[in-house]
């Protein structure tokens, strides 16, 4: 029997150029830190061409932030709660507990 072949459907849209350029690198840069081809991390960037779970991971130590973020949280978004959220996680103790209990008020 031949092999099946897959149809797979377009990659979908990260925020990688957008944390590359927020923390102010270049593609050159970016991609020697990476240790790939700036081609590649132009096709990465542009879903061109799949990340992997170690790009990904690389990519997020050297932006400085978790991997999710790179996928999901657009940094030029000044009305995001992601960088609230990010801060409030730092929180201990009553400061914690205090937000905690204002945010859940607030969505009941």
């Amino acid at each position: 029997m031949a092999p099946v072949k897959k149809t797979l459907g377009p990659l979908g849209h990260t925020f990688l150029k957008d944390w590359r350029d927020h923390v102010g690198l270049d593609q050159e840069t970016a991609a020697a830190r990476l240790n790939i081809s700036r081609t590649l991390l132009s096709k990465i960037e542009g879903s061109k061409s799949p990340y992997t779970q170690r790009h990904l991971e690389a990519a997020a130590e050297i932006y400085g932030r978790e991997p999710w973020e790179l996928i999901k949280v657009d940094p030029n978004d000044t009305g995001s709660f992601w960088s609230l959220f990010r801060q409030a996680e730092k929180l201990t103790g009553k400061d914690r507990e205090r937000l905690r209990d204002i945010i859940a008020a607030g969505l009941r």
